[in-house]
C-alpha cells in the first residue's frame, strides 16, 4: 500500500513507488528484485516531485504530509547551513545509500538536496519522469555557470501540468551537495 496521495500520482508525477520512497522515509534496504538500486538522480527527482511539485506553495501542507511520514526535523547546524538565514524547515529524508534533505520555506518555497549524484543525469531524470507524466518542460533559457570558480552550473525550468505552471531551478555541482532542485512560488 502507498502513503503516497492518490492525487499525486496521476497529476504531477508518475513514478514508480521505488522512486517515490525518499518522500515516505520508508525505504527498503534492498530493491524488490528486479529493481536496479536506486541512484542519487532517481531519488532526488521522486523527491522533488512528490513532495515539492505536489504540495507547490503549501508548506504546511508539505510538512503536515512530513510529520505523517515522521521524516525527522534536521539538527540546528544542519538547519542553519541548509537555510542560509532564509525562514523554514530542513528535513532528513535520506534512503540508504542516498543522502537527501528537503527543505520547506515559509515563503512557500521548497528545494529537495541530495549528497552525491551524477550531475549529468540530474536534468534527464527530470525530464523523463516529467514526460512519463504528461508534464510539459520548458527551459528558460541557457543553462548558466555559477561565477564562483565552482563548477555549479543552474537550468531553469517551467514545468506546466493541468495549466498550472511551476517555475523550477536545477543545480548541480562537482562537489557535494552535487544536485538541487528549487521550486520557486510565483
Amino acid at each position: 500500500m502507498s502513503v503516497v496521495p492518490k492525487a499525486v500520482m496521476p497529476k504531477i508525477v508518475k513514478m514508480s513507488v521505488l522512486a517515490l520512497l525518499p518522500a515516505c522515509a520508508l525505504a527498503q534496504e534492498v530493491p524488490p528484485a528486479g529493481q536496479p538500486t536506486p541512484n542519487g538522480a532517481d531519488q532526488l527527482v521522486g523527491l522533488f516531485g512528490a513532495t515539492c511539485l505536489h504540495f507547490a506553495g503549501d508548506n504546511a501542507g508539505l510538512r503536515s504530509f512530513l510529520t505523517q511520514q515522521q521524516a525527522p526535523k534536521m539538527p540546528q547546524q544542519a538547519r542553519d547551513a541548509f537555510l542560509a538565514g532564509r525562514a523554514g524547515e530542513v528535513y532528513d529524508v535520506s534512503v540508504p545509500n542516498v543522502n537527501l534533505a528537503l527543505v520547506s520555506l515559509d515563503d512557500g518555497g521548497c528545494e529537495a538536496v541530495v549528497e552525491k549524484a551524477d550531475p549529468a543525469e540530474i536534468i534527464p531524470t527530470l525530464q523523463q519522469s516529467a514526460a512519463e507524466a504528461h508534464v510539459t518542460v520548458q527551459a528558460l533559457g541557457a543553462q548558466q555557470t555559477d561565477k564562483s570558480g565552482r563548477g555549479v552550473n543552474h537550468a531553469a525550468f517551467l514545468l506546466t501540468s493541468g495549466g498550472k505552471q511551476m517555475h523550477v531551478l536545477v543545480s548541480t555541482a562537482p562537489q557535494p551537495p552535487q544536485a538541487v532542485l528549487t521550486f520557486v512560488p510565483r
